[in-house]
């Protein structure tokens, strides 16, 4: 055999050896940028940021959406005491639906929270979109919203003593707008977290006789 004959099986040896090492580096490549992306990566403006805390970085990852619990209670727009919550009409109108309750949680199953803090509280009525702020003191002053009561709460839970609504609770919210509703107006109630939920749409219609409390269906 040749001089030249035996190169052969070395250059082969050679040549192979160099493939197997850009499969490598192809694969690596492709299984960083994999990484990347189901971590969410770095946006235009730089790197996502979370707020503190493994609970606020949970709601973000887990997309955990809102859902109501039982009736929506409709009142009159009259200043009174609801529940544990004085509400206080600047234009006070027997004949018109004036504020609403209803508690809300987390669907069955999830695993994040949601920072009530951080949702955008929206009223559409008549064509026209109004948004309430929250408000923490009282009485409750319309045009406000407010979270009026908290339920099963879980014991030994420090998160339990701020405004995260977490899997198994129910806060009740209280939303008043600027505007009264009239007998048969129909009114939008959304409920928008901050993140990847999905926001929370409930319509009602204002029944024809206005009373001091009403179960809007």
């Amino acid at each position: 055999m040749s001089i030249h004959d035996r190169r052969i099986p070395c250059d082969e040896d050679a040549f192979t050896g160099l493939e197997l090492i850009v499969v490598i580096a192809v694969f690596m490549g492709g299984a960083l940028i994999l990484l990347v992306f189901m971590s969410g990566g770095e946006t235009a403006g730089g790197p996502r940021t979370f707020p503190e805390g493994t609970v606020a970085e949970s709601a973000y990852a887990s997309g955990d959406n809102l859902q109501p619990v039982g009736s929506m209670y409709g009142f009159s727009a009259v200043s009174r005491k609801l529940g544990n919550t004085d509400v206080r009409f600047e234009h006070p109108d027997p004949g018109k639906l004036g504020a609403v309750r209803m508690a809300v949680s987390l669907f069955m199953g999830s695993t994040g929270a949601i920072d009530m803090d951080r949702v955008d509280v929206i009223w559409t009525s008549r064509g026209s979109d109004e948004q309430i702020r929250q408000t923490l003191s009282r009485p409750l002053i319309c045009p406000n919203w407010t979270i009026a009561g908290k339920y099963n709460m879980l014991p030994g839970r420090t998160a339990d003593s701020d405004n995260w609504l977490e899997p198994g609770e129910q806060f009740e919210v209280l939303v008043c707008p600027s505007t009264s509703v009239q007998p048969y107006g129909v009114f939008t109630l959304i409920v928008h977290p901050d993140g990847s939920a999905m926001p929370l749409r409930l319509t009602r219609t204002v029944p024809a006789g206005i009373r001091p409390v009403m179960d809007l269906k």
